[in-house]
């Protein structure tokens, strides 16, 4: 199962820029078939741990927080980031499907974590 964060629950809507505090969860099973979960949680590792009991495997995100970020990856949940423009959710899984998403873990992860003023610090 592949899950998304999204900003309408409806099968053209776009993958929200947040995770934690996105209204909708687009879930996406094997056959394509697309269901929505309400995220009545508004936290990021609260939200994980309701995608893990739905059974998701694969998150497509276009931001998330370091902790909900290492909650998903400690639960072997894979992780690819579908980048800053603006992708609806029948795009965003025939781009995964095609490998045009780098897995998370293989990119900068200042790309998709943090906020305005993340970008000046040099580790």
């Amino acid at each position: 199962m592949i899950a998304m964060a999204v900003k309408t629950d409806s099968e053209n809507s776009a993958i929200s820029p947040l995770f934690g505090k996105a209204k909708y969860f687009a879930l996406v099973d094997k056959d394509e078939k697309i269901t929505f979960l309400a995220n009545i949680e508004k936290s990021g590792i609260k939200a994980i741990n309701l995608l893990i009991n739905k059974g998701v495997k694969t998150l497509l995100m276009s931001h998330i927080g370091e902790r909900p970020f290492q909650t998903a990856l400690n639960a072997n949940l894979d992780i690819y980031f579908v980048g800053k423009e603006r992708v609806e959710i029948r795009e965003a899984i025939t781009k995964f499907k095609n490998g045009e998403y780098p897995n998370a873990t293989t990119i900068d992860s200042s790309l998709f974590m943090g906020g305005k003023g993340d970008h000046h610090h040099h580790h």
